[in-house]
């Protein structure tokens, strides 16, 4: 497979995944779940919380998912033969980090609310 072949399929792959995460955001679950959406144990508490780290997530990983489409062709013309591993690498650091800072986000934002 030429380096141009895997760039075209690497940003295929970041594209599909942005459409994926733009109707995750249009569209996130509406009641707790097992199945579908933002699901740790602090997200499900209740209501206000998954209703908060979906909307959040969904945004970050769109946002995301816009960073993983720039990345790879940058790096494509300093490490063409890696581009396919580097935008997986990329793409997968990016995902995961949503979980960070998602978790992040829901612990200040509802330890605020606790001390009201």
């Amino acid at each position: 497979m030429t380096n141009e072949n895997q760039l075209i399929i690497a940003l295929g792959y970041c594209i599909f995944m942005l459409i994926i995460y733009f109707i995750y955001f249009k569209y996130p679950p509406k009641k707790i779940n097992y199945l579908y959406g933002y699901r740790t144990r602090r997200s499900m508490q209740n209501y206000e919380t998954w209703y908060f780290a979906n909307k959040y997530a969904a945004k970050l990983l769109i946002n995301f998912s816009i960073y993983s489409l720039f990345i790879p062709p940058l790096l494509y013309f300093l490490y063409p033969e890696y581009n396919s591993i580097i935008t997986i690498i990329v793409h997968t650091t990016l995902t995961l980090s949503v979980i960070y800072f998602t978790e992040i986000q829901l612990k200040r934002k509802f330890k605020e609310k606790k001390n009201q």
